[in-house]
């Protein structure tokens, strides 16, 4: 079986590679300056002066640092890394849908991972999508392992997972909250159990996650809690679709009234971008509160689109196409898969109950927020092994002597024995 998930471990890398090294070796995406620059700062200057700019977590500028001490700072070289991201990745998608749903499960979920289209195409974009699936991904496996287990070694795992993938996409922090919600899930609220997970994994979260609040204090002379402080034009955006609903008069109007001001200070210091940052919270909380009809709307269009099949992000028709055909073919494949586990599991949503709430909640952030399909990637590695669970449960009902025998070949058992199986 080993070498099945090394084989796919290695298509995988081989397949984004190759992607990769098919692209322009300058920028291809607007965000990948942000990234990089950070990055090429805090090697050159050990500051993360460009780091707490607006919107970038330091997660990936840490990876991308580490990568051009050794390679100097490129595109490429950020990419490559990315690319070899997938072994890490690969290796907890195995782990998890093991967890889930048997070693078949889990070998699906590692191949569903290499072949994934969305996956082999942010390897090419040096943002914070790649490793910010594996950040999520392997938070993920670790509160499963968490709730189910209850070892002290496993809340610790989860509390560390949870703030590297804080770190590395924003919106991930406030699911912090949630944590003793997950143990409480599990074994119910109260007991010492309870309390001593919840204790050990605030703790190991907070021993990863404070110095970066420090890193914050240092530049914004206040204490930021968030890795970043983009959430309020975030907001702001999303508010203003209630009372300027064209959108090319919307863009318009940001980019001429408000980014200028509040958001893209030339010259500013950081302490100006946080109060602007806080000035345009408050003034969407305003326009909300004028339009609450109107933004619930809105809230149920963010859905549809965080969940969409393919993005909408070119007005060129042939790549518009291309991307409607990745869509459907990969993530629009899986989805009815995903759907079926979503019900088989039902019966152990205590012990996975990290993986629907987590998905509930990154969904429900981005709604009241801001939502694009893109927003979702790092997510998509949990909704990868719910497809592998489905696909094992269909085969285990529509045929199951073809299940069996394609087990028996590959060494591997669609549902685990004792609630958990392991290398």
């Amino acid at each position: 079986m080993w070498w099945l998930v090394t084989l796919s471990l290695a298509l995988g890398v081989l397949l984004r590679l190759v992607f990769v090294l098919s692209l322009p070796r300058q920028q291809v995406e607007p965000d990948e300056f942000d990234y990089v620059a950070a990055a090429t700062g805090l090697l050159e200057q050990g500051s993360f002066e460009r780091a707490v700019f607006y919107h970038v977590p330091p997660g990936t500028p840490v990876l991308f640092a580490g990568v051009f001490a050794l390679s100097g700072p490129t595109y490429l070289a950020a990419r490559v890394a990315q690319c070899l991201l997938y072994v890490p990745l690969g290796l907890v998608l195995f782990l998890l849908g093991s967890h889930v749903a048997g070693r078949t499960a889990g070998l699906l979920a590692v191949t569903f991972g290499a072949l994934y289209p969305y996956f082999v195409f942010f390897s090419g974009i040096a943002q914070t999508e790649t490793l910010g699936t594996v950040a999520i991904s392997l938070m993920a496996l670790m509160g499963v392992r968490a709730a189910s287990r209850g070892r002290t070694v496993d809340a610790v795992g989860f509390g560390l997972a949870l703030a590297a993938a804080s770190l590395t996409r924003a919106a991930v922090f406030s699911f912090v909250l949630a944590v003793p919600l997950v143990y409480a899930i599990a074994w119910g609220v109260g007991n010492a159990r309870w309390l001593r997970a919840s204790a050990v994994s605030l703790i190991a979260f907070l021993a990863l996650y404070l110095p970066w609040v420090g890193v914050n204090y240092r530049y914004f002379g206040a204490v930021v809690p968030a890795p970043t402080i983009g959430s309020g034009v975030m907001l702001y955006q999303t508010a203003l679709r209630t009372t300027m609903p064209d959108p090319e008069e919307r863009r318009a109007f940001l980019k001429r009234e408000i980014l200028p001001k509040y958001y893209n200070l030339a010259g500013g210091s950081h302490q100006d971008r946080l109060e602007g940052d806080r000035f345009l919270r408050r003034e969407g909380v305003t326009i909300i509160r004028d339009n609450p009809g109107k933004y619930l709307g809105i809230v149920v269009q963010n859905i549809t689109r965080f969940w969409q099949l393919y993005p909408h992000q070119s007005n060129d028709p042939a790549t518009a196409r291309l991307y409607k055909a990745l869509g459907l073919a990969s993530f629009g494949v899986l989805l009815p898969f995903f759907l079926v586990a979503l019900w088989a599991c039902r019966t152990r949503f205590g012990e996975l109950s990290v993986l629907y709430g987590f998905m509930a909640y990154y969904t429900l952030v981005h709604a009241l927020l801001y939502a694009m399909m893109r927003y979702r990637i790092p997510m998509d590695g949990i909704i990868l092994v719910f497809a592998a669970a489905g696909l094992v449960t269909v085969a285990a009902r529509c045929a199951p002597a073809a299940l069996l025998r394609a087990e028996t070949w590959l060494g591997t058992r669609a549902m685990p024995a004792d609630g958990e199986v392991t290398p």
